[in-house]
């Protein structure tokens, strides 16, 4: 990283005096920070979530830097094992290969080879410590659209190969193989589904006499992440796999990470694996199932967080398959289906929700409402502390209805949600009775953030529901969704039927909030927005203290002199985007 340049740059010039007087473990110590402290903007490349980083791709380059500055630095840089644990691979780690085209024995195909020199002398480096491993198989000036329409081989791959290919995967964990007992993150990035379907086949298939998979009686003991990511996220969830060999899932996935502690014919997982994220890599679910839930001994109640992200409906589990992943996770704490879950063949619940006492955090992105709402109802989980809901269609100009999604969430009823229409008892609550829109054992008690994006429905009555079903709900975050969220913070009218006598209280919705954060791309938003939270304030709510709302689009402009009499509205931002969020809702 910069760091260490700078500081290579300046005490290079004295070396008898500044840092050059450390002791040699103090250097050492400076070193490690210089290589694995990161800046606010290099957290920042790291990204979150799905997308996040294991390490910045920088850190390999500054212990390099380090030994460089003059024979003291370099020594101290060799002496210290724990600068070379982030290894990196990447399509830059591959060259072409000159030779002769016709030699099929060539392990990496006729015209590229991986260059092992900077992987061989890391890991060489690293000495004894754990490993942070990101394989990149990723293409910047890779053609997408190209791949999608060449003419494909018969074994699934196209006509014009990606350079990161499966063979070269394949030997990048052959190498790597030999030091599994020492990897503390495994990270697999790839465009194309054939070199992934690789790292499955190396994770999952021992080979006797390649590698050290099936000769390693620790196997992945130290072993804490493992994440395996199709970068194409639009055509993995449109590809048909057909009935080719790239459709077959790999069966008894991850077993070549076990170790053999009392010789072939006792196996360990795991132990220490707490993160699993699978994000367009389908594997045989009932395998997995056994691998997750420890039946083959080892993982058993210990993963804390879980990843389904973009499977065809073709490759995703059964119902049955998807509740045992689940009910192996008992102290799941992180739970993402992104396009993912399981297959709803009947579209009907089966058997009783799968109880996650412990899990705080479910983002949750669908572009079915219906099998959205069917997904949640297997989840059950009293502790969630934030939910997210997003709509992940790909279709701005209609959007999904997920009135169904909504009221679920905040009645617990898979009901057909109201419809609009002449009679005016479909603007309010009044119409559902005291039980189905306040039950007195809310599915989401103690969620205190809830997040919705581009979630549309046909009214205010669904948002109101869920809303209604958040008592403790602290931090709202609204983006791009239908205006008549905004209506759903107002005081509603509710029928209570209690024992005695039955009347219409007036309740005022989410009365502990602190924060409210929307996304619009009409400037009518702040008027709206603003008139609600006033309401809200001679009706004796408490004030929200910070209300932010940005304004997005080529046609939104700053609120005249009138609009910005509102207070309530504590930030306002208003930026240029792209049509696509304009045409989202009109």
């Amino acid at each position: 990283m910069n760091s260490s340049y700078l500081l290579g740059r300046s005490f290079g010039v004295r070396e008898s005096g500044g840092v050059h007087n450390l002791p040699t473990e103090l250097l050492s110590y400076v070193f490690e920070l210089v290589t694995h402290t990161l800046s606010q903007d290099e957290r920042n490349t790291l990204g979150s979530g799905q997308q996040g980083l294991p390490f910045h791709p920088q850190t390999i380059k500054a212990p390099v830097w380090l030994s460089a500055v003059n024979r003291c630095w370099r020594h101290v840089a060799l002496s210290t094992p724990s600068l070379w644990t982030s290894i990196f691979v990447s399509v830059d780690n591959i060259v072409d290969y000159g030779g002769d085209e016709r030699n099929s024995s060539s392990f990496c195909g006729s015209k590229r080879l991986l260059d092992v020199e900077s992987l061989a002398y890391f890991l060489l480096r690293s000495g004894s410590c754990t490993l942070d491993i990101f394989i990149d198989g990723r293409d910047p000036e890779w053609d997408f659209p190209n791949y999608l329409d060449s003419d494909d081989a018969d074994d699934g791959r196209p006509s014009a190969q990606h350079p990161f290919d499966a063979q070269i995967m394949t030997h990048i964990l052959d190498i790597l193989s030999h030091h599994v007992y020492r990897w503390r993150s495994m990270t697999i990035f790839s465009d194309t589904w054939a070199p992934l379907r690789a790292a499955l086949c190396c994770l999952s298939v021992p080979r006797v006499g390649q590698g050290s998979f099936s000769n390693s009686r620790r196997g992945a003991s130290c072993l804490e992440t493992l994440k395996l990511m199709q970068c194409d996220e639009y055509n993995i969830r449109n590809e048909h796999f057909g009935s080719g060999v790239l459709k077959e899932p790999i069966t008894t996935p991850f077993a070549a990470l076990a170790g053999y502690p009392d010789g072939p014919s006792s196996h360990v997982l795991p132990a220490r694996l707490r993160s699993i994220s699978l994000c367009g890599a389908h594997v045989n679910w009932s395998d997995f199932t056994r691998f997750i839930s420890g039946t083959w001994s080892g993982l058993s109640n210990r993963i804390e967080n879980l990843e389904l992200s973009y499977h065809h409906r073709d490759v995703r589990p059964d119902v049955t398959a998807f509740q045992r992943i689940l009910e192996g996770c008992a102290n799941l704490r992180s739970l993402i289906l992104k396009h993912s879950g399981p297959q709803w063949v009947g579209r009907t619940p089966q058997g009783p929700s799968v109880p996650l006492p412990r899990l705080e955090t479910l983002h949750l992105v669908f572009d079915s409402v219906e099998e959205a709402a069917l997904t949640m109802s297997t989840l059950c989980c009293p502790s969630l502390k934030a939910l997210t809901l997003e709509d992940g269609t790909e279709a701005p100009g209609s959007p999904n209805d997920a009135s169904l999604l909504l009221i679920y969430c905040g009645t617990g009823a898979l009901r057909t949600p109201p419809r609009p229409g002449n009679d005016s008892t479909h603007d309010s609550l009044s119409c559902f009775p005291h039980s189905e829109s306040r039950s007195n054992v809310p599915l989401f008690p103690s969620v205190q953030a809830l997040t919705l994006e581009y979630v549309s429905a046909s009214c205010s009555i669904p948002y109101a529901l869920l809303l209604a079903g958040l008592p403790n709900l602290r931090r709202l975050a609204l983006r791009h969704v239908s205006k008549y969220a905004f209506g759903s913070l107002l005081p509603q009218p509710v029928f209570c039927d209690w024992d005695i006598t039955s009347d219409i209280r007036t309740l005022i919705p989410c009365t502990r909030l602190e924060s409210i954060e929307a996304t619009h791309t009409e400037t009518g938003v702040y008027s709206i927005l603003g008139s609600i939270l006033r309401e809200r304030a001679k009706l004796g709510a408490p004030r929200i203290p910070e209300v932010m709302l940005r304004l997005e689009g080529g046609h939104c402009s700053v609120p005249g002199p009138t609009g910005l009499a509102y207070e309530e509205i504590t930030c306002l931002d208003v930026v240029k985007t792209s049509e696509r969020d304009a045409e989202h809702f009109d």
